[in-house]
């Protein structure tokens, strides 16, 4: 037997709380994040932008045989953690109005730490 670290995101209840993953229920399609293969151990979770707050027990860790495709033991919580970095805005830019301007980034982030990519976000400005 074989067995390797992986994390699986937890879902919710209907108020919105985590619930603890269930062995004997959870499939491997589940799995969201993998080890590498020379580090069966340690399991990297990405796709977060610098600053991202990452809420206890969103996601579970567990061992998993790769072989058999079953999960070993049971799920401890991840707890809850900061994405490194600070998120600051880049390319702003103002498009003058009749009232004001509109300020708008071509990025949100210029201090990713992740693999995320980053999406446009526009604000209007209003009185001084």
């Amino acid at each position: 037997m074989s067995k390797e670290l992986v994390v699986v995101e937890a879902t919710k209840d209907d108020n919105g709380a985590y619930v603890k993953p269930v062995r004997s229920t959870e499939k491997p399609e589940n799995i969201a994040f993998f080890p590498n293969a020379s580090e069966p151990y340690v399991v990297h979770i990405t796709g977060y932008d610098a600053g991202d707050s990452i809420p206890d027990g969103k996601y579970y860790a567990a061992f998993y045989d790769p072989e058999t495709q079953k999960f070993l033991g049971q799920f401890i919580a991840v707890p809850g953690f900061t994405v490194a970095g600070e998120s600051t805005p880049a390319n702003v830019k103002v498009t003058p109005t009749e009232v004001g301007g509109d300020v708008s980034t071509g990025d949100e982030s210029t201090a990713q730490t992740s693999n995320a990519s980053s999406t446009a976000d526009t604000a209007s400005t209003t009185g001084k």
